[in-house]
Protein backbone atom coordinates (compact mmCIF):
# COMPACT_ATOMS: atom_id res chain seq x y z
CA UNK A 1 0.00 0.00 0.00
CA UNK A 2 2.08 3.58 -0.66
CA UNK A 3 -0.19 5.51 1.66
CA UNK A 4 -2.87 5.35 4.79
CA UNK A 5 -4.85 7.85 3.18
CA UNK A 6 -8.16 6.64 1.41
CA UNK A 7 -8.32 9.01 -0.92
CA UNK A 8 -4.72 9.02 -2.08
CA UNK A 9 -5.23 5.24 -3.00
CA UNK A 10 -8.65 5.98 -4.42
CA UNK A 11 -7.18 8.30 -6.56
CA UNK A 12 -4.06 5.73 -7.86
CA UNK A 13 -6.32 3.49 -8.60
CA UNK A 14 -8.76 5.94 -10.47
CA UNK A 15 -6.09 7.60 -12.16
CA UNK A 16 -4.55 4.86 -13.39
CA UNK A 17 -7.04 2.38 -14.08
CA UNK A 18 -5.30 -0.27 -12.08
CA UNK A 19 -6.72 -4.14 -11.90
CA UNK A 20 -6.53 -3.97 -8.14
CA UNK A 21 -4.75 -3.32 -4.42
CA UNK A 22 -3.23 -6.17 -1.93
CA UNK A 23 -2.87 -5.26 1.50
CA UNK A 24 0.92 -5.71 3.17
CA UNK A 25 2.25 -5.57 6.59
CA UNK A 26 0.16 -6.64 9.94
CA UNK A 27 -3.08 -4.61 9.92
CA UNK A 28 -4.89 -4.11 13.38
CA UNK A 29 -6.69 -0.90 13.27
CA UNK A 30 -10.06 -1.98 12.06
CA UNK A 31 -11.76 1.30 11.75
CA UNK A 32 -8.66 2.78 9.44
CA UNK A 33 -8.59 -0.62 7.25
CA UNK A 34 -12.67 -0.19 6.63
CA UNK A 35 -11.96 3.62 5.30
CA UNK A 36 -9.17 2.54 2.59
CA UNK A 37 -11.59 -0.48 1.73
CA UNK A 38 -14.87 1.36 1.64
CA UNK A 39 -13.18 4.02 -0.48
CA UNK A 40 -11.34 1.29 -2.50
CA UNK A 41 -14.69 -0.27 -3.40
CA UNK A 42 -16.02 2.85 -4.09
CA UNK A 43 -13.66 3.24 -7.13
CA UNK A 44 -15.03 2.49 -10.42
CA UNK A 45 -13.44 3.11 -13.39
CA UNK A 46 -15.28 2.64 -16.73
CA UNK A 47 -17.79 0.73 -14.19
CA UNK A 48 -14.87 -1.66 -13.05
CA UNK A 49 -14.32 -1.95 -9.25
CA UNK A 50 -10.71 -3.35 -8.30
CA UNK A 51 -9.72 -6.08 -6.80
CA UNK A 52 -8.73 -5.97 -3.10
CA UNK A 53 -5.95 -9.00 -2.30
CA UNK A 54 -4.16 -10.05 0.53
CA UNK A 55 -1.96 -13.08 1.86
CA UNK A 56 -4.00 -14.48 4.37
CA UNK A 57 -2.43 -18.66 4.57
CA UNK A 58 -2.54 -18.49 8.40
CA UNK A 59 -0.27 -18.57 11.18
CA UNK A 60 2.86 -16.02 10.39
CA UNK A 61 1.12 -14.86 7.24
CA UNK A 62 -1.79 -13.53 7.67
CA UNK A 63 -2.19 -9.43 7.12
CA UNK A 64 -5.29 -8.65 7.82
CA UNK A 65 -5.45 -8.90 12.28
CA UNK A 66 -7.76 -6.56 13.26
CA UNK A 67 -11.04 -6.67 15.65
CA UNK A 68 -13.45 -9.17 13.83
CA UNK A 69 -10.92 -11.39 12.04
CA UNK A 70 -9.84 -14.68 13.46
CA UNK A 71 -6.18 -15.85 13.63
CA UNK A 72 -6.13 -18.54 11.17
CA UNK A 73 -3.76 -21.78 12.26
CA UNK A 74 -0.70 -21.65 10.00
CA UNK A 75 -0.70 -24.45 7.01
CA UNK A 76 1.34 -27.03 8.95
CA UNK A 77 -1.66 -26.90 11.68
CA UNK A 78 -4.07 -27.28 8.99
CA UNK A 79 -2.61 -30.16 8.31
CA UNK A 80 -3.05 -32.32 11.30
CA UNK A 81 -6.79 -31.09 11.06
CA UNK A 82 -9.30 -33.37 8.62
CA UNK A 83 -10.10 -31.51 5.47
CA UNK A 84 -13.80 -30.84 6.65
CA UNK A 85 -12.66 -28.99 9.31
CA UNK A 86 -9.95 -27.20 7.42
CA UNK A 87 -12.40 -26.19 5.22
CA UNK A 88 -14.99 -24.77 8.09
CA UNK A 89 -12.14 -23.32 9.72
CA UNK A 90 -10.54 -21.17 5.83
CA UNK A 91 -14.86 -20.49 5.35
CA UNK A 92 -15.13 -18.89 8.48
CA UNK A 93 -12.21 -16.43 8.20
CA UNK A 94 -13.19 -15.88 4.73
CA UNK A 95 -16.41 -14.34 5.03
CA UNK A 96 -15.23 -12.18 7.82
CA UNK A 97 -12.60 -10.93 5.11
CA UNK A 98 -15.69 -10.69 2.49
CA UNK A 99 -17.60 -8.63 5.41
CA UNK A 100 -14.44 -5.67 5.03
CA UNK A 101 -14.39 -5.93 1.60
CA UNK A 102 -11.70 -8.03 0.99
CA UNK A 103 -12.30 -10.12 -2.38
CA UNK A 104 -8.82 -12.21 -3.09
CA UNK A 105 -6.92 -14.10 -0.94
CA UNK A 106 -3.20 -15.28 -2.29
CA UNK A 107 -3.84 -19.03 -0.54
CA UNK A 108 -3.61 -21.93 -0.33
CA UNK A 109 0.03 -23.14 -0.78
CA UNK A 110 0.19 -25.82 -2.87
CA UNK A 111 3.98 -26.21 -2.98
CA UNK A 112 5.16 -29.95 -2.05
CA UNK A 113 7.94 -29.68 0.74
CA UNK A 114 10.93 -31.77 -0.35
CA UNK A 115 12.05 -34.12 3.03
CA UNK A 116 14.98 -33.71 2.62
CA UNK A 117 15.39 -29.99 3.27
CA UNK A 118 13.07 -29.83 5.88
CA UNK A 119 13.45 -26.56 7.87
CA UNK A 120 16.53 -25.20 5.51
CA UNK A 121 13.63 -24.62 3.06
CA UNK A 122 12.97 -21.09 4.01
CA UNK A 123 10.48 -19.72 2.10
CA UNK A 124 7.81 -22.56 3.09
CA UNK A 125 9.02 -24.82 5.98
CA UNK A 126 10.73 -22.55 8.07
CA UNK A 127 7.69 -20.59 8.51
CA UNK A 128 5.18 -23.16 8.88
CA UNK A 129 3.68 -22.41 5.60
CA UNK A 130 3.29 -26.25 3.84
CA UNK A 131 0.94 -28.97 4.14
CA UNK A 132 4.22 -31.26 3.85
CA UNK A 133 5.97 -33.47 1.80
CA UNK A 134 3.41 -35.59 -0.23
CA UNK A 135 1.86 -33.74 -3.04
CA UNK A 136 -1.98 -35.70 -2.80
CA UNK A 137 -1.96 -34.37 1.01
CA UNK A 138 -0.95 -31.16 -0.05
CA UNK A 139 -3.23 -31.37 -2.98
CA UNK A 140 -6.03 -32.42 -0.91
CA UNK A 141 -5.84 -30.05 1.63
CA UNK A 142 -5.36 -26.98 -0.82
CA UNK A 143 -8.82 -28.03 -2.51
CA UNK A 144 -10.40 -27.57 1.55
CA UNK A 145 -9.03 -24.45 1.63
CA UNK A 146 -10.53 -23.28 -2.08
CA UNK A 147 -13.78 -24.90 -0.74
CA UNK A 148 -13.69 -22.94 2.29
CA UNK A 149 -13.43 -19.76 0.61
CA UNK A 150 -15.76 -20.24 -2.36
CA UNK A 151 -18.29 -20.44 0.05
CA UNK A 152 -17.42 -16.92 1.27
CA UNK A 153 -17.46 -15.67 -2.51
CA UNK A 154 -13.70 -15.11 -2.14
CA UNK A 155 -11.06 -15.71 -5.01
CA UNK A 156 -8.99 -18.31 -4.05
CA UNK A 157 -5.01 -17.81 -5.78
CA UNK A 158 -3.47 -21.28 -5.33
CA UNK A 159 1.04 -20.46 -5.12
CA UNK A 160 3.59 -20.80 -6.03
CA UNK A 161 3.45 -22.57 -9.26
CA UNK A 162 5.78 -25.06 -9.93
CA UNK A 163 6.69 -25.13 -6.42
CA UNK A 164 9.27 -23.28 -4.01
CA UNK A 165 9.54 -26.27 -1.63
CA UNK A 166 12.45 -27.42 -2.96
CA UNK A 167 15.00 -24.51 -3.08
CA UNK A 168 17.01 -23.06 -0.01
CA UNK A 169 16.44 -19.13 -0.13
CA UNK A 170 13.57 -16.77 -0.22
CA UNK A 171 13.05 -15.36 -3.48
CA UNK A 172 12.13 -12.03 -1.39
CA UNK A 173 15.38 -11.70 0.22
CA UNK A 174 17.78 -13.71 -2.08
CA UNK A 175 18.71 -14.07 -5.72
CA UNK A 176 20.94 -17.13 -5.16
CA UNK A 177 19.89 -20.25 -3.76
CA UNK A 178 16.50 -20.07 -5.31
CA UNK A 179 17.28 -22.69 -8.36
CA UNK A 180 15.16 -25.91 -7.86
CA UNK A 181 16.99 -28.22 -9.44
CA UNK A 182 15.06 -31.64 -9.16
CA UNK A 183 11.67 -30.56 -10.64
CA UNK A 184 10.68 -31.24 -14.24
CA UNK A 185 7.68 -30.50 -16.64
CA UNK A 186 5.90 -33.46 -15.71
CA UNK A 187 6.82 -33.85 -11.92
CA UNK A 188 5.01 -35.94 -9.64
CA UNK A 189 4.94 -32.91 -6.98
CA UNK A 190 2.94 -30.63 -9.57
CA UNK A 191 -0.32 -33.24 -8.15
CA UNK A 192 -0.77 -30.79 -5.37
CA UNK A 193 -1.40 -27.77 -8.14
CA UNK A 194 -3.52 -30.02 -10.43
CA UNK A 195 -5.89 -30.99 -7.81
CA UNK A 196 -6.28 -27.03 -6.46
CA UNK A 197 -6.97 -26.51 -10.21
CA UNK A 198 -9.86 -29.29 -10.37
CA UNK A 199 -11.26 -27.67 -7.33
CA UNK A 200 -11.87 -24.53 -8.70
CA UNK A 201 -9.15 -22.49 -7.82
CA UNK A 202 -9.78 -19.25 -10.13
CA UNK A 203 -6.33 -17.44 -9.91
CA UNK A 204 -2.56 -19.36 -9.60
CA UNK A 205 0.49 -17.00 -8.38
CA UNK A 206 3.89 -17.95 -10.32
CA UNK A 207 6.90 -18.35 -8.46
CA UNK A 208 9.65 -16.05 -8.45
CA UNK A 209 12.76 -19.00 -8.52
CA UNK A 210 14.57 -20.58 -11.20
CA UNK A 211 13.19 -24.72 -12.29
CA UNK A 212 17.03 -25.69 -14.03
CA UNK A 213 14.68 -28.75 -15.34
CA UNK A 214 12.29 -27.06 -17.17
CA UNK A 215 13.82 -23.17 -18.51
CA UNK A 216 17.27 -23.00 -17.03
CA UNK A 217 18.30 -19.00 -16.58
CA UNK A 218 14.52 -17.82 -16.79
CA UNK A 219 12.85 -17.12 -13.56
CA UNK A 220 9.56 -19.14 -13.13
CA UNK A 221 7.68 -15.86 -13.36
CA UNK A 222 9.04 -14.64 -16.53
CA UNK A 223 9.21 -18.32 -18.44
CA UNK A 224 7.01 -18.92 -20.76
CA UNK A 225 7.50 -22.70 -20.78
CA UNK A 226 5.81 -22.43 -17.15
CA UNK A 227 2.63 -20.36 -17.47
CA UNK A 228 2.25 -20.98 -21.77
CA UNK A 229 3.39 -24.33 -21.88
CA UNK A 230 2.75 -26.10 -18.65
CA UNK A 231 -0.25 -24.06 -17.20
CA UNK A 232 -2.06 -23.66 -20.20
CA UNK A 233 -1.19 -26.27 -22.37
CA UNK A 234 -0.14 -29.37 -19.96
CA UNK A 235 -2.83 -28.56 -17.35
CA UNK A 236 -5.59 -26.87 -19.44
CA UNK A 237 -5.60 -24.33 -17.12
CA UNK A 238 -8.31 -21.10 -18.17
CA UNK A 239 -7.68 -19.06 -14.91
CA UNK A 240 -6.42 -16.02 -14.19
CA UNK A 241 -2.07 -16.53 -13.60
CA UNK A 242 -0.70 -13.69 -11.21
CA UNK A 243 2.86 -13.03 -10.44
CA UNK A 244 4.69 -12.97 -7.28
CA UNK A 245 5.97 -9.90 -6.55
CA UNK A 246 7.90 -8.11 -9.10
CA UNK A 247 8.27 -4.98 -6.66
CA UNK A 248 10.62 -5.79 -3.68
CA UNK A 249 11.40 -8.95 -4.34
CA UNK A 250 15.26 -9.63 -4.49
CA UNK A 251 15.04 -12.08 -6.94
CA UNK A 252 13.75 -9.91 -9.76
CA UNK A 253 15.93 -6.81 -9.45
CA UNK A 254 18.42 -7.22 -12.17
CA UNK A 255 15.21 -6.94 -15.14
CA UNK A 256 14.37 -2.93 -15.06
CA UNK A 257 11.23 -2.19 -12.86
CA UNK A 258 8.80 -1.28 -15.43
CA UNK A 259 10.15 -4.05 -17.90
CA UNK A 260 9.22 -6.89 -15.03
CA UNK A 261 5.50 -6.72 -16.02
CA UNK A 262 5.94 -6.51 -19.71
CA UNK A 263 7.79 -9.72 -19.10
CA UNK A 264 5.58 -11.79 -17.37
CA UNK A 265 2.60 -11.01 -19.09
CA UNK A 266 4.35 -11.08 -22.50
CA UNK A 267 5.75 -14.34 -21.05
CA UNK A 268 1.93 -15.45 -20.40
CA UNK A 269 1.26 -13.98 -17.65
CA UNK A 270 -1.91 -11.46 -16.73
CA UNK A 271 -2.17 -9.71 -13.49
CA UNK A 272 1.26 -8.24 -12.03
CA UNK A 273 1.28 -7.40 -9.02
CA UNK A 274 4.28 -4.76 -7.18
CA UNK A 275 4.59 -4.35 -3.54
CA UNK A 276 6.39 -0.95 -4.47
CA UNK A 277 3.75 1.60 -5.56
CA UNK A 278 6.17 3.70 -7.45
CA UNK A 279 6.89 1.04 -10.36
CA UNK A 280 2.57 1.03 -11.15
CA UNK A 281 3.60 4.22 -13.79
CA UNK A 282 6.62 2.46 -15.44
CA UNK A 283 4.64 -0.63 -15.60
CA UNK A 284 2.04 0.68 -17.32
CA UNK A 285 4.36 2.31 -19.80
CA UNK A 286 6.00 -0.59 -20.77
CA UNK A 287 2.68 -2.99 -20.64
CA UNK A 288 1.82 -0.29 -23.33
CA UNK A 289 4.55 -0.63 -24.99
CA UNK A 290 3.73 -4.17 -25.67
CA UNK A 291 0.45 -2.99 -28.18
CA UNK A 292 3.51 -2.14 -30.88
CA UNK A 293 2.92 -5.99 -32.38
CA UNK A 294 -0.24 -7.77 -33.50
CA UNK A 295 1.33 -10.32 -30.93
CA UNK A 296 1.77 -8.17 -28.26
CA UNK A 297 -1.55 -6.63 -28.50
CA UNK A 298 -3.26 -10.45 -28.66
CA UNK A 299 -1.19 -11.19 -25.08
CA UNK A 300 -2.44 -8.08 -23.65
CA UNK A 301 -5.60 -8.70 -24.50
CA UNK A 302 -6.06 -12.15 -22.94
CA UNK A 303 -4.35 -11.28 -19.64
CA UNK A 304 -7.28 -8.47 -19.72
CA UNK A 305 -10.17 -10.69 -20.48
CA UNK A 306 -8.77 -13.25 -17.28
CA UNK A 307 -9.03 -10.37 -15.42
CA UNK A 308 -12.27 -9.34 -16.22
CA UNK A 309 -13.42 -12.64 -16.25
CA UNK A 310 -12.90 -12.78 -12.80
CA UNK A 311 -14.06 -9.55 -12.01
CA UNK A 312 -17.48 -10.60 -13.30
CA UNK A 313 -17.50 -13.95 -11.57
CA UNK A 314 -17.61 -11.67 -8.61
CA UNK A 315 -19.85 -8.86 -9.07
CA UNK A 316 -16.72 -6.49 -9.49
CA UNK A 317 -18.35 -4.90 -12.94
CA UNK A 318 -21.61 -3.55 -13.73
Amino acid sequence: MPSDSPEYIANLIDTQCLAGIFLLGHWTNRAKLKAILDAVNSVNPHGIRPIVATDHEGGEIQNIRVPGVDLLPSQEALARMSPAKVQSVVTAGARQLAKLGVHMVFSPVADVIDPGLGVRNKPITKHHRGFGTDPRKCGQYSAAVIAGHRKAGIISTTKHFPGIGRIVEDTDFKSAGITDDKTTRHDRYLESFRMAFDAGSEAVMIASAYYSKIDPGTLGLFSSKIMTDMLRGDFGYQGLIVSDDLGSSVSVFSVDGGHRASKFVSAGGDLAITADPSLAGPMIRALTSITTSASGRKRLSDAASHVINVKLAHSLTK
